[in-house]
Formats: C-alpha cells, structure tokens, sequence
C-alpha cells in the first residue's frame, strides 16, 4: 500500500528545532496558511490530563504531529485552538458532549490533595521514556486541519513551532503572540503566557516586535533612534535593551527579506496558471521616480485573487526604452516568471518608453483605473481657475486653524449645524480624493466660513476670501466628480477588483454621468468634455478594448448589463470562440497522447445493443471542439446573471462542472486587477497614510520594506 503523505500548502516554513533565527520568526509572522490533510488524531505521553482522551493533534499514518497549533475533537471533529492547558477542552466538552463529560470525570479517581511528589514524577518520567508507544491515544481518524495565520510569531528562542510540546516545560514558558479572531480589524493581537513570567522579557522579543512594527507600519528604522520612542518602550517594559538602527537596516530587515523572499519564490514557483502583473509608479520625498512591480494570481484552493510584491525599483526619469525593456527582462528572469502566462500588465504611470518596452515583448498594457482618475482628477485641478481656488482654500483652512477665535467659532458652528467636526483639513494634493474632499467639506460650511471673515479680525480678505463666482465653481467641480468618488467607493468595496469592472464602470461614466446637460453652466459643461475624452483615450487602443470586452463578458455578473454596443459583444464573441475551441481541441490531444502511451487491451465481443447503435454514440462522445464550444457557451448563457456583490471567480469554481473549459478561460481574465493598488488601499485616507510613509523611506530600504509590507498585509 502506498504511503499518504501529508498535505501542507507551499506557504508553510519550516522552522528549526534549535533556537529560532530571528528571521525565520519574522518569517513564520508573516506567513499566510497552511493546510494539513491527517490521517490519525494522537495525544502525546506527556499530556496525562483524561480530557486529552476525546482529543487529538493531526498526525500522518506513521503518528508524526503536523501541528499543534490546533487540536481536533474526536466525536465531532470540531478544531480548537491549543493554548497549552486543557480548560478550553473541558469547555468544548461541556457544551457540545455533556453526557460524556459526565462520564469521564465519574470515572476518573480525584487527585490527592498534595500532587505527585518529586519522587514520583522521577519514577513515571522514567516509564514513560521506557515504553515503546509515543501516545497515550491514537485515533484513526482523517481530515483536513487550516490555520489562517493564528500564530504570529513565537519570542521564546528554545520553543519550536513543530515539537512545540517537547520543547515545553516549567521552567521554560512559551509566549506567543496570537491574532484575536473576535475583532472587527483582525489586527488586535493578545500575548499568552503564564502569570509569573509575564514580567520576563529579552533582547530578542524587543527586536522582534521592532522589527514588526517597522514591517507593518512602514516607519523609518530611525525611529528607535528618538528619545520619545525609546521612553515609550522603557515605560512599556522596563528594563530592555533596543536594537539600533544600524543593526535593523544591516542585519536584521535585510536577513527577514531574505528568508521570505525563498517564500515567495516557492509560492510563485508552484502557481503554473495564468497571473497578471501591476507597475505603479510613485515618488520619493526627494522627487525621485520608483516602480513597485507586483503579481496577481488566482489561488486555486480558495478560489481568491492574491497578490505578491515583487520589486520596488529607482527609475529615473530620463529612461528610454530600452532602459524600460532590461529592467523589464531581469525582472522576469529573477522571478522565473512565463511571459506566455502573463495575461496583461496593469501601469499606473505615463511614461509612454515603458508602455512600449511592455508592447515589444507581446504583452497587454491596460491603464490602472486608480491612475486614470487621478489623472483625471488633477487636470481639472491644475486649471488656472481651479488652482487659484485651491490655493486660497488651503489660506483660509490654514488661517483658521492657526486663529483661536476663529477655530472656536468654526467649532461652535459646526455643533450647532451638526456637522462632524475637524472634517475641513488641507488636502494632500497627490491623493485626488482629498483635495475632492477639502472642497467638499468647504462648500458645506460656506456660511460658517463668510461669518468668520465677517466677524474674526486678522483676516487677510482681498488675499484669501473666496468671490461667488469661485464657490460657484467650487460647487460645479464638486457636482462633475462626484460620480467618480463613487467609483472609487465601489473599487474600495470589492475584494480585489477585476479588469471585468472596467467596462461597465467606464461606460456608465462616459455614457450617464458626464453627458452634458441644458442645465450645466458653462464651466460644468467644459470639465465633463474634458474628463470624458481623457476616460475613452486612456482606454482607446483595439487590443485593451478586446481584453476588457472579454473579461467582461466572461464575468457572470454583467452579462446583462447594456454596458457594450452590439459591434462590441459581436467583437469578443468570436475571440472567446476561437480561444474555447482551441482549448478544447488541446484538451482532445492530451488525452489521445494518454490513450496512446497506455497498453492495447484486448478487443471485447460486441452485444447486439452495440452492434446496433453504436456509431450514434461514438459520433456524439466525438463532438467536434467547436460544437462543443458553443455547448459551453450556451450553458454559460442560459445561467442566471449573478449577483453584484459576488465572487465571479468563486462563481466559475461552482461552474466548472457544466463549462470546464470555459471556466479554464475565464481563469485567464480573472487574474488581472483593475488598478495596481489593493482595495484595502483605495479609501483616501489609505492612499494618504500610504503614500506618506512610501514616499519617506530610504533607497537603501525601500525594496526590502515595500516587499515585507506589502506581502504581510493582506
């Protein structure tokens, strides 16, 4: 009989029975999932409490442990986490098996009131080393064990992740930081560790929780230099020795990127189906242009769009296209990446020399719909009449804020109207939506703001106050882009938004919301023409029209929806024909090649059924590959549009039994986002925090910070 090995996802790191390297702990930290197939349940010798008795670790056939990060109940199967005691199991069972609790502990003999003594424990250590057997219990019993990232990471440098029991003892507790899975954010953590030790503390825990700290907030390892930071920690615990920025910058981030960049690598290594790729461009404080190259894949167990930072990269500005195609060339030879298998490319940048490096290799470039508005966005600002406003509006938020009385005055009225307080702040002009925000939030006071320079001296009015005219404006470039902060809304509120939005998104702008109407003043009219010519021209070249048409209508959810003329739907019919048939005909050759290599079975005696209709039958089982295609496309069709809230890629992993190969083909589309930046980064107070941060860090640092952030956060 062959053996059954155990199943654990690639993302899993093997951690050392020796004393844990801090970067493998950082490692463990920041790891996604891991999945366990067991075959039996055991409870090692050490664990003497009767409860132990209808529990178990996951263990292969052979009664190895794949963790024990979870226990498993035997008569429900139910998984619990392990903290090291038996109250939650005592617990389980008495909620969910009552009558056998009852009877176990009928059954179990109390325990003498002074415990084993020393004498005692010597003498049971000594047998139970003895014994052959390793587990006082041992169910067959098999399942499948997921733990989502419940351990963060472990501070006691002598406990393993995989003998974490045996590594357990009196004098050497185990205090690990674990994900609060009742909180909202899913960001709290909780420390757990016994009473008596929770005052001991080392070195190496302050640089493990530095060093994750950095990660996660992208702060300057400068920071642990600060007089305030430092007392902070000092009066966090007391006393405790922290890592310097020269030991951060030099040995300790460099040696955590190095480990989980072989993560990664694995990770990426194992994926063999298509994947989409992001370049977004940003600056640093220093006005100096970087990318952040990232890659976009469907996680086929979880049916999820996952995405991987590769490299943050200086670009300068003068780059051609050549420049553009090495970098391009190393990037792909550095991560093993297949061109073949790379659907589209998402850029969040203008330069036209990358565009064309990305063209010359046959790939796809579609503009990152983040990019695009804020493109967009900032063209209107950039107006000269625009600009003047923004400029006086920053004057007046400033002056009032620097103004007792008038600040006071602000704050009061804002009470009395019931606005939310201290929502009027200046803007970040590199993030659109805050700028959109600020005039927003003006328009509404607009009284508040006339009453201050009314009644507050030490106003400036010919400099700062704003005409009629100028609110005006401000009120009509507020109504013109307002359908595109509810754009960014609907990003923000997708799991990881597709290139299949596209389409209907674009649409419903250029074709509803700004259409020109009698009703628009002059200056209305102008920006909606203006914002509604950048939007077709962004997205005007044939080949991104048929990518986007494609994945569209391979998205369940818009099949429906008038979002495409009838020239549009007919262009990417025959294109998702031909694709469909070609796959099909690819599957046929596979499976004659597997026919063909196998042995000749002898020729059985035909019945009279056989004789008869026969040939009806092996005509239907041979249906041509474009027959079978549009069968597909059919039962596509026939379906019910899904939901708009819903998962199109969950959607086609239910599909995939009526339409296998038009799954497969929708897989292909389904792996490129509609902009370079996750959702969890689309709301404008994330781009601003981001941004912020990015923009401030170091050369030296940026790639090893932006890959760790990035692939930590989910």
């Amino acid at each position: 009989m062959e053996e059954t090995k155990p199943s654990v996802s690639r993302s899993q790191t093997e951690i050392p029975d020796s004393k844990v390297p801090i970067q493998m702990v950082l490692t463990k930290m920041i790891e996604e999932k891991h999945t366990f197939s067991y075959k039996k349940l055991v409870v090692p010798m050490s664990m003497r409490s009767v409860y132990w008795k209808f529990f178990g670790f996951p263990a292969t056939e052979d009664g190895d442990i794949l963790t024990k990060v979870k226990i498993v109940c035997i008569l429900c199967k139910t998984q619990i986490a392990y903290n090291r005691n038996t109250s939650n199991l005592r617990m389980h069972l008495q909620n969910k098996h009552s009558q056998e609790l009852m009877e176990l502990e009928a059954a179990t003999p109390p325990k003498k009131p002074g415990g084993q003594s020393a004498k005692d424990k010597k003498v049971q250590k000594k047998l139970l080393k003895a014994m052959n057997n390793h587990h006082i219990y041992t169910t067959n019993i098999d399942g499948t064990v997921q733990i989502d990232g419940d351990i963060q990471f472990v501070t006691d440098p002598n406990v393993a992740l995989s003998n974490m029991e045996e590594d357990i003892g009196e004098e050497s507790p185990v205090r690990v930081m674990m994900k609060e899975p009742t909180t909202p954010s899913g960001t709290n953590v909780t420390y757990l560790m016994p009473e008596e030790h929770q005052h001991s503390i080392d070195e190496k825990t302050v640089s493990d929780a530095i060093s994750e700290f950095i990660v996660m907030d992208l702060q300057l390892p400068e920071i642990v230099e600060g007089r305030g930071f430092q007392r902070l920690i000092a009066t966090l615990r007391s006393p405790c020795e922290i890592p310097s920025k020269t030991k951060l910058e030099e040995e300790i981030i460099p040696k955590v990127y190095d480990s989980f960049r072989d993560s990664v690598n694995s990770t990426i290594a194992c994926h063999t189906g298509e994947m989409g790729l992001a370049i977004e461009e940003w600056r640093s404080n220093s006005g100096e242009s970087f990318v952040t190259v990232s890659m976009f894949y469907e996680n086929s167990m979880d049916n999820i769009l996952e995405m991987k930072v590769l490299n943050t990269l200086h670009v300068p500005h003068d780059w051609g296209e050549n420049q553009w195609g090495c970098m391009l060339d190393s990037l792909v030879a550095d991560w093993e990446l297949r061109v073949d298998r790379i659907t589209a490319v998402v850029v969040g940048t203008m330069r036209n020399d990358l565009v064309a490096a990305l063209n010359s290799r046959g790939l796809t470039v579609i503009p990152c719909l983040l990019n695009t508005l804020q493109v967009c966005a900032q063209a209107c600002f950039e107006t000269p009449e625009v600009a003047a406003i923004l400029n006086r509006c920053r004057a007046i938020i400033g002056s009032i804020a620097s103004n007792s009385a008038a600040s006071a005055t602000m704050n009061m009225q804002e009470q009395l109207l019931e606005l939310e307080e201290n929502l009027m702040a200046m803007d970040y002009p590199q993030v659109w939506t805050s700028t959109y925000t600020m005039l927003e939030q003006m328009i509404v006071r607009s009284n508040v703001i006339t009453s201050i320079f009314e009644t507050v001296d030490g106003f400036e009015q010919e400099a700062a106050e704003l005409t009629n005219d100028q609110w005006k404006i401000m009120q009509d470039l507020v109504a013109v882009l307002e359908p595109f902060k509810v754009t960014i809304m609907t990003l923000s509120e997708e799991k990881m938004p597709l290139i299949s939005l596209l389409k209907p998104l674009l649409w419903q702008l250029v074709s509803s919301h700004l259409k020109t109407q009698p009703t628009d003043s002059e200056i209305a009219r102008s920006f909606k023409e203006s914002l509604s010519e950048m939007l077709v021209e962004r997205y005007a070249d044939s080949g991104v029209a048929l990518v986007l048409q494609i994945a569209t209508t391979l998205d369940p959810r818009f099949k429906q929806l008038p979002y495409a003329t009838e020239e549009d739907k007919t262009m990417a019919a025959e294109p998702i024909r031909e694709m469909l048939t070609k796959l099909i005909q690819q599957g046929k050759s596979e499976e004659s090649d597997i026919k063909v290599s196998s042995p000749p079975n002898k020729k059985p005696r035909l019945s009279g059924m056989e004789l008869l209709l026969g040939n009806l039958c092996s005509a239907k089982i041979g249906m041509p590959a474009k027959e079978k295609a549009n069968l597909e496309l059919v039962q596509y069709q026939s379906e019910p549009t899904a939901a708009l809230d819903s998962c199109p890629l969950q959607w086609w992993s239910k599909m995939s039994a009526k339409c296998p190969n038009l799954s497969t083909l929708a897989k292909r589309y389904h792996c490129v986002p509609a902009c370079c930046a996750p959702s969890s980064r689309i709301p404008a107070e994330a781009q601003v925090l981001h941004d912020s941060r990015r923009s401030a860090l170091p050369p030296h640092l940026v790639d090893k910070l932006l890959f760790l952030h990035g692939n930590h956060i989910p």
